[in-house]
């Protein structure tokens, strides 16, 4: 295992973030198809909230799944407006 985080992500700024605060990091797009995701939890009248919080798991899963034993960063953001996605 190596000192370092893999960010399951192929966002820009977090991984300058990551970058500028000298974390050692390499990037493995999780390549989950967040539409079908999103649309699935906005049926089950998921929050905005919630439907980010469960893609950056699904996301951090998928790639844990191959990179076991190694850190692995999930994230996401959606926008909020009064409750709406």
């Amino acid at each position: 295992m190596r000192n370092r985080i893999i960010l399951a992500s192929k966002s820009k700024v977090r991984k300058d973030i990551l970058d500028k605060n000298n974390i050692e990091n390499i990037v493995e797009p999780s390549n989950v198809d967040e539409d079908i995701v999103k649309l699935a939890l906005i049926k089950e009248k998921a929050t905005p909230n919630i439907i980010s919080k469960n893609l950056a798991e699904l996301k951090a899963n998928k790639v844990s799944a191959k990179k076991q034993g190694e850190i692995v960063l999930g994230a996401d953001s959606v926008i909020d407006l009064d409750g709406e996605l």
